[in-house]
């Protein structure tokens, strides 16, 4: 939704008064250089929400990097090697070590000065004792439940730094310290096994920053409800001097290029919004009035001072897609009614030109509103990046895909992450692995998708935070269209040189799904810019129609019974809910019966989601005594996938059956002759 520009000035008066609270903070940790002043919470805090500060060399400059349970495993090889993409990332610790007679296990032991910007676990309800130790001391400042730290009640943590979303526990909140900080997690009568994310900033050795007391919480008190209202209220930054409002209504034919006229000279644009007009949600998904595929077929270029510094699908420099999803966060907002807002600072020395090119086959317009100013562009400012790519493939093997390789200075400040997911089982066990300034081996290192995203174990609900989002779920479970988006602010990841940001795509189904993606970046003046957008992966692809689909019945926990052999659940990772139904020890002309719920009488497509494995056998399966199409087969050399596809059912609403027979196993197979059911799918016909 637009918001009028020159009605935000006294609102952003909240943001003005944090940067002149800058230079409040004592000096502590070590020396400060004449006319600065020390880094702590209170300086930490005013940045939280600071689009000016986003937009500049960091002064001091510093180091982003995680303390994570990634897999050790995955230094193995290095990335030729299959344990590069090794996936027990829990439990996972710095050492084991014993503290006033207590096992404590160490997830961070951070040197020197620097400070802790974020917290993420997918154990939030975990109440082990987690204690940070700061600067060498042998007594923690800071003890509590793990479960405590996402509570948003444990002070001075507010409920808008410290919460859980979509089950996974996200703290952002600045924690420095001026010497050193070893966070441990207590274990007392059972092995602790944490999922964890700690992304902390490591400053030069003297650089003076004042440790974290909570005790003197109240020094910052006002300093942190300032930035709580400007989280909760997202604000453009403010020309120092007067604004300019632009507005520009581009019809474009299709295969012709729109344009603004260059802004030029020593200015900036502070926020801008766009809306692609007269778009349908038409019933055919390769309509081009269809949303989805006009704000696809329109790609955006920016250029500053003469260099290309944006190549984007309009849609998705918004930071959701494909289609209209709305939502707001810290960087955007897109509203219902097709307004698309950046609130992502562009400056630039002496020009900046806007273009628009349409690669569809119809003409569209776009209506579009800018807000600009003069402002001084200092050796410390840089240029607004983004870059798309798509990539559609199979998922096996495992395999790393870059989101960003650029050289130059600069810092990473975002991402978005789209898939197109065929299946619906869980696509987002893939870790973040980012290399910076040329180090062997990346200084952060995810745990997996979600996890950098805020949530935890494939959430599969639309989320909103200010600093990332889950803006799209089409379903069932975890299939279809689904869209993230991340800002990174506090933890955002500066180079000097150069930097490598790696996603790895690791997806429980072997399967073929488009993937999408964004990233954004700040980067000085001459270093590299986007990759061209490449036209023939730009249309969203047609998964079908999601409202005929029902959500999946977990196999096991339907009741059944058998001729022969035992029935139980057992767990694996790789299914749905990371369990399903096994049959185990039956003969050939054993029969399996499985009850199933219908909601209404009618007809139904079946396909059922079963386990490959050396050991599977082969299987005749009918439905309320009606022959499926095929036998199925369950042998492979590994553990893989089937999608049986049984056909088209009359099924009665409430209690149907599905029968399953044992018949002779592949000669290949090992005997075993095991069938597991992950779950049964239905869609209306």
């Amino acid at each position: 939704m637009w918001r009028h520009p020159l009605g935000l000035w006294c609102a952003f008066a909240v943001v003005s008064a944090l940067a002149s609270a800058r230079g409040a903070a004592p000096p502590a940790g070590g020396p400060a250089a004449p006319g600065t002043a020390a880094i702590g919470v209170e300086t930490l805090l005013l940045e939280m929400a600071d689009f000016e500060n986003l937009a500049r060399k960091p002064e001091p400059f510093f180091k982003k990097a995680m303390a994570s349970s990634y897999d050790r495993a995955s230094r193995e090889g290095g990335e030729d090697g299959e344990a590069w993409f090794a996936n027990h990332d829990v439990g996972q610790y710095v050492r084991t070590e014993r503290n006033a007679g207590r096992t404590e296990h160490v997830l961070a032991d951070l040197k020197g000065p620097g400070a802790v910007v974020r917290f993420w676990s997918a154990n939030p309800a975990n109440r082990q004792a987690m204690r940070f130790y700061f600067d060498g001391e042998s007594a923690p400042r800071l003890e509590a439940p793990l479960q405590a730290f996402f509570s948003g009640a444990l002070a001075p943590f507010d409920p808008e730094f410290s919460y859980v979303s979509g089950t996974g526990g996200n703290l952002y909140y600045p924690i420095p310290y001026g010497e050193s900080l070893k966070i441990t997690v207590e274990e007392q009568d059972r092995p602790v096994l944490l999922y964890y994310e700690i992304d902390y900033r490591a400053y030069p050795a003297g650089t003076a920053v004042r440790t974290f007391d909570p005790a003197g919480a109240a020094r910052w008190a006002e300093t942190q409800r300032a930035a709580v209202r400007a989280l909760a209220h997202p604000r453009p930054a403010s020309p120092p001097g007067e604004a300019r409002e632009i507005a520009e209504r581009l019809t474009i034919p299709p295969g012709e290029t729109g344009a603004l006229p260059p802004i030029l000279g020593e200015q900036a644009v502070f926020t801008w919004s766009a809306r692609a007009a007269e778009t349908t949600e038409s019933a055919a998904w390769d309509d081009p009035r269809r949303a989805h595929n006009a704000l696809r077929f329109l790609v955006l270029r920016i250029d500053f001072d003469g260099a290309r510094s944006i190549e984007t699908p309009l849609g998705d420099f918004f930071g959701s897609a494909p289609g209209l999803n709305p939502y707001e966060n810290l960087f955007f907002t897109v509203g219902a009614d097709g307004w698309m807002t950046s609130r992502l600072l562009m400056p630039f020395a002496r020009s900046m030109e806007f273009r628009i090119e349409n690669v569809g086959p119809i003409a569209y317009t776009v209506e579009l509103k800018f807000l600009a100013g003069a402002r001084a562009f200092t050796p410390r400012d840089l240029h607004l990046r983004a870059q798309w790519a798509a990539l559609t493939r199979h998922t096996r093997p495992f395999f790393d895909t870059p989101l960003l390789e650029t050289e130059g200075a600069g810092k990473v400040v975002g991402s978005v992450y789209q898939i197109a997911n065929p299946v619906l089982i869980w696509w987002g066990e893939g870790d973040q692995k980012i290399y910076v300034d040329g180090e062997p081996f990346p200084s952060t290192f995810g745990t997996g998708t979600e996890d950098d995203y805020g949530f935890a174990y494939g959430h599969n609900r639309p989320f909103v935070r200010p600093y990332h989002a889950q803006t799209r779920v089409d379903g069932p479970a975890s299939g279809g269209h689904v869209s993230l988006n991340r800002w990174y602010v506090l933890d955002a990841i500066p180079y000097a040189a150069r930097i490598r940001f790696l996603q790895e795509m690791w997806h429980w189904m072997p399967c073929i799904p488009t993937w999408t993606h964004v990233v954004y970046w700040y980067a000085a003046p001459g270093s590299g810019g986007p990759r061209p957008v490449a036209r023939g992966a730009l249309a969203p692809r047609d998964l079908g129609p999601r409202e005929r689909m029902l959500d999946p019945i977990e196999g096991e926990a339907l009741p059944c019974e058998a001729t022969g052999g035992s029935v139980r659940k057992e767990r694996l990772a790789n299914c749905l809910g990371a369990a399903h139904l096994v049959w185990r020890g039956s003969k050939p002309g054993d029969r399996l019966r499985v009850h199933f719920a219908a909601p209404a009488a009618g007809r139904y497509r079946i396909e059922l989601n079963l386990c490959l494995a050396p050991d599977y056998g082969r299987q005749r399966i009918s439905v309320n005594g009606q022959a499926a199409e095929a036998v199925i087969d369950c042998y492979s050399p590994r553990l893989s996938w089937l999608q049986a596809v049984l056909g088209v059912f009359d099924l009665r609403e409430g209690k149907n059956t599905l029968d399953v027979e044992t018949l002779a196993p592949n000669p290949a197979a090992t005997g075993a002759n095991l069938f597991g059911l992950d779950y049964v799918f239905l869609r209306r016909e």
